[in-house]
């Protein structure tokens, strides 16, 4: 947007204030002498043309080498989306298992702390474990992130076995081994603090680049994430990968066994409650304090719930045909018949101690006895416990029946499994992320790399879309091309429009080919990927382009129309114009040649459009006299009417 007002303000002011002030300063000058360095200037050029024009064959052929030999480089230009800009920070994010604790994790902070400050170009480590207390970042207790700001680089030291700075990227390749090395057992991610949260935002996963696999089945979905994983880090230039796992979570799975209930006489809905209040807790009332409203929970008390064992040993009442009592409330009972709950009236004059003396107290059974460890068969061979006998009423019985009397222990790892902790949904479908990062190659050819890797993984009903970077890169690329065609579309119109001639208007064009050839090869030797702003430092040199053919041949239409010869118009046309073009190329180049060689921080963004724009231009004064060879072959008809006023 920046980049079109400014070019429109200067047509503005092109058609309005500049004439203007030429009239008013310009009354009085007098026309001057080209200087020593013009002349050398236009001697040299209209040499080489006069030498082109002897030899057009030779001159043509070297001009189709150029093309030939940059349309063969043309595939070993990376592409990438924009480059890197350098912050001046990093962010380290580490994932642990999803069963980690929080204690775990805090643990491996102040390790993590103590190896990242130990490098020299480290300012400052700082460390946050799960989510932040504003609740803006939904991570679990598993994420581990790190925010390091570093030292100006020209206060980083000198490495004794490089002999020189590291680099930003050694550093960080550095950091990632150490960590792998030392805290092992985590997925490490390397950003920096404004790049992570444009990433992240972009595709709602925490890295740079994500492959998300859609599916069904959550198991399955593990299954391939993982050896998704695997098969990407075989590719050359992809780091840091890692599976932002959605099984793992330990879960305590208690099967209901419905043969053990009804031999017991226990309802499954009755289990089911028990649960819910002794491990999860009840609300059962609620508290006001003003505008705040905070739920009053009934819960088993910790010690009694604390491991796995003392779960399995929480009590569940037996309810057979007859009445039992659950004495709850000082003063008041209520009766479970037949699954229906009836109030009883208050006793006056007796306390609860006195009623659990005198009515009977229901016989129970522990958890345990009443569920099936999941991975085992509901319905196996193995013995059970025999149901009671006799009257539930029989003290006795209730005395074997508390729970604390049954012989045998529980085994509580087989009650223990591994099941989902998180379930991401995108557009109604599951899917599980996998990140991703790529360095020392360009993204495209990585990327592509790597879905060809993957490709014989992936079958019906299971599906992957690539997200952050890679994705951004080509929906700008698919917009960039539609308006650089459009523009191109409207450049034509215009040309015909002011030569009345497709041939005029080819020439033109091939004026932006040969200046584009410049930006190739400029992104080439410095060994920069094509991205959003290197595609800006190319349409600006095909303003330029376009305005220099335009020039020419307008020119050499102009001489024509006046009765020169073909030979006699290209010279004098392209001498009366090497001023012009040689001056607007070389103030382009000066002008943009700090940006091209700077490496400052912030400089990144700009570097790829300044080294297009001065390669474009350099290729303008190599290939200066490309517009008049070609104009050579086909300048002996006579001009189309009207063509011959762009020359002025």
């Amino acid at each position: 947007d920046t980049y079109a007002f400014a070019l429109g303000g200067a047509l503005l002011l092109a058609l309005t204030l500049s004439p203007v002030l030429c009239s008013l300063l310009f009354k009085r000058l007098k026309p001057a002498k080209d200087n020593f360095l013009v002349r050398t200037v236009e001697r040299y050029f209209v040499g080489q043309l006069e030498w082109m024009l002897h030899n057009r064959a030779l001159a043509g052929g070297i001009m189709l080498a150029i093309l030939m030999a940059t349309l063969v480089a043309l595939p070993m230009l990376g592409r990438e989306f924009m480059p890197e800009l350098e912050e001046g920070n990093m962010v380290i994010r580490g994932t642990f298992p999803a069963n980690v604790s929080l204690e775990a994790v805090a643990q491996n902070a102040h390790r993590l702390r103590g190896l990242i400050i130990d490098y020299p170009e480290v300012k400052l480590v700082g460390s946050q474990v799960g989510r932040p207390d504003d609740g803006t970042d939904p991570t679990g207790v598993n994420e581990l992130q790190c925010f390091v700001p570093l030292r100006p680089m020209d206060d980083w030291p000198v490495i004794k076995s490089l002999g020189r700075r590291r680099t930003k990227a050694e550093l960080v390749d550095s950091m990632s081994q150490r960590l792998e090395n030392e805290i092992r057992g985590a997925s490490w991610d390397f950003s920096q603090i404004i790049r992570d949260n444009v990433m992240e935002s972009l595709s709602g996963v925490k890295g740079e680049n994500s492959i998300k696999i859609f599916g069904p089945d959550l198991a399955q979905l593990e299954t391939l994430a993982n050896q998704v994983k695997q098969r990407i880090e075989t590719v050359p230039g992809v780091t840091d990968a890692g599976v932002f796992h959605i099984q793992g979570q330990t879960n305590l799975a208690l099967a209901i066994d419905r043969d053990k209930c009804a031999a017991w006489g226990v309802r499954v809905a009755d289990i089911d409650d028990v649960v819910a209040t002794a491990v999860g807790g009840s609300q059962f009332s609620e508290m006001i304090e003003g505008e705040k409203r905070f739920d009053i929970a009934l819960r088993w008390p910790l010690h009694l719930r604390d491991t796995i064992d003392d779960i399995l040993r929480i009590p569940v009442d037996i309810v057979h045909d007859d009445a039992t009592y659950d004495l709850t409330h000082v003063g008041a009972m209520r009766s479970e018949l037949l699954g229906t709950k009836l109030q009883m009236p208050v006793l006056t004059g007796t306390t609860s101690q006195e009623i659990a003396g005198v009515l009977p107290r229901p016989p129970r059974r522990r958890l345990g006895d009443l569920v099936t460890p999941a991975n085992q068969s509901l319905h196996s061979n193995e013995p059970q416990a025999s149901p009671p006998t006799g009257s539930s009423h029989d003290p006795s019985h209730n005395e074997k029946s508390n729970g604390d009397s049954i012989s045998g222990q529980f085994e509580s790892s087989n009650y223990v499994s591994s099941g989902a902790s998180v379930i991401n949904r995108e557009q109604g479908r599951r899917l599980i992320a996998v990140k991703f990062a790529v360095r020392d190659r360009d993204l495209a050819s990585t990327v592509a790399e790597a879905q060809a890797a993957i490709a014989p993984m992936i079958s019906p009903p299971y599906s992957t879309t690539w997200s952050g970077e890679f994705q951004q890169m080509q929906e700008a690329e698919k917009r960039m091309l539609g308006t650089v065609l459009v523009a191109l579309t409207l450049i034509l119109v215009m040309l015909y429009l002011a030569f009345l001639s497709l041939l005029d208007a080819f020439v033109v064009y091939m004026n932006v080919a040969a200046m584009s050839l410049g930006g190739v090869w400029a992104l080439l030797l410095t060994g920069l990927n094509f991205n959003i702003s290197a595609a800006v430092g190319f349409i600006s040199i095909l303003g330029v382009a376009v305005m220099n053919g335009l020039l020419m041949v307008g020119a050499f239409n102009n001489l024509r129309r006046q009765g020169f010869s073909v030979h006699n118009s290209i010279i004098r046309g392209t001498e009366h114009l090497v001023r012009p073009i040689a001056m607007t190329a070389l103030a382009a180049i000066l002008g943009l040649l700090p940006a091209a060689l700077a490496t400052k921080v912030g400089s990144q963004s700009q570097r790829p459009l300044a080294i297009v724009v001065v390669g474009g231009m350099a290729m303008t004064l190599l290939l200066f006299n490309l517009v008049p060879l070609l104009y050579s072959f086909y300048g002996g008809r006579t001009p189309p009417e009207g063509g011959s006023a762009v020359g002025h």
